[in-house]
């Protein structure tokens, strides 16, 4: 009977459906269960013909995943529109994420000045700790939300079409684009930009290659690990 379930529970996530709603579904199901088991004993069954004839009851396994799974409003979103969970919003966090980070160190160089003297200069920690800022938006956030996506995906066991899109998608914009933040000193203004990186081709061409294997490095890991199960599949 669980092994039932559990295929139930594979086939309602297969299906798009999100895994609380799922949980809560299959609770609900096994409470009921359980109740038929129990009115089938007392109405002189034994213990395995009672609990076949409740599961009879209960209805086939494909048709309850069916009944849950024609509900779309329990459907995950990323299951929903898939080209907004895995293509459209990443790079939008990414773009946030570089925002909000260069918005942080101007808005702590700003105040270091005014505590410290307009004239004087920024301290070196300060120095090191934006550029480590920097190459986290540019380098390391980039991978963090590849990750993330493929973490979604597996949850909602999502066909891997569509996180190996968001993942390209990010590594592309990642290799391509890279916000630059020169800090003020006494002699120079600061500044802060987006700077392409589309002149050595061979070399934004590996850069891409570089970003690209480590943000799809776990998944494809899980996936080809999933695949060698028997009875599993990768799933377009």
């Amino acid at each position: 009977m669980q092994t039932s379930f559990d295929l139930l529970w594979r086939r309602l996530l297969e299906g798009g459906v999100r895994p609380r709603p799922a949980r809560r579904y299959l609770a609900e199901l096994r409470d009921h269960l359980d109740d038929l088991v129990t009115e089938e004993r007392r109405a002189g069954s034994a213990a395995q013909d009672a609990e076949a004839r409740a599961l009879a009851r209960l209805g086939s396994f494909e048709a309850l995943a069916d009944a849950m799974i024609a509900r779309r409003e329990f459907h995950a979103w990323s299951r929903k529109a898939p080209v907004a969970a895995y293509v459209v919003a990443p790079p939008v966090i990414l773009a946030a994420g570089a925002v909000f980070s260069l918005v942080c160190v101007v808005a702590s160089a700003m105040a270091l000045r005014r505590a410290g003297g307009m004239d004087a200069p920024l301290p070196a920690w300060f120095g090191q700790a934006a550029a480590g800022v920097v190459f986290f938006a540019n380098s390391g956030l980039p991978i963090l939300l590849a990750w993330a996506c493929a973490v979604m995906a597996i949850r909602q066991k999502s066909p891997w079409l569509w996180p190996l899109c968001g993942m390209v998608v990010l590594a592309a914009l990642s290799a391509a684009l890279q916000i630059d933040v020169t800090l003020p000193s006494p002699l120079a203004h600061g500044e802060i930009g987006i700077s392409g990186r589309l002149g050595d081709a061979p070399a934004e061409l590996a850069n891409f290659g570089v970003r690209l294997a480590l943000a799809l490095a776990p998944y494809a890991g899980f996936m080809l690990r999933r695949a060698a199960r028997p009875g599993q599949g990768l799933r377009a």
